[in-house]
């Protein structure tokens, strides 16, 4: 599947922000875990969100 373990980390990354961030969940009524805006605040402020 993967070629190397690099190349299986950056899948998997990939694949978790797009779960995580932009893919809608149905229990949360369509929405992303973590909303784009709390991420574009994490980007400015430089915090972490919850923490």
């Amino acid at each position: 599947w993967f070629h190397s373990t690099r190349q299986a980390q950056v899948a998997i990354n990939v694949w978790l922000k797009q779960y995580n961030r932009i893919r809608p969940h149905h229990a949360l009524g369509m929405r992303p875990p973590v909303p784009e805006t709390l991420i574009e605040k994490t980007k400015i402020t430089g915090t972490e969100i919850g923490g």
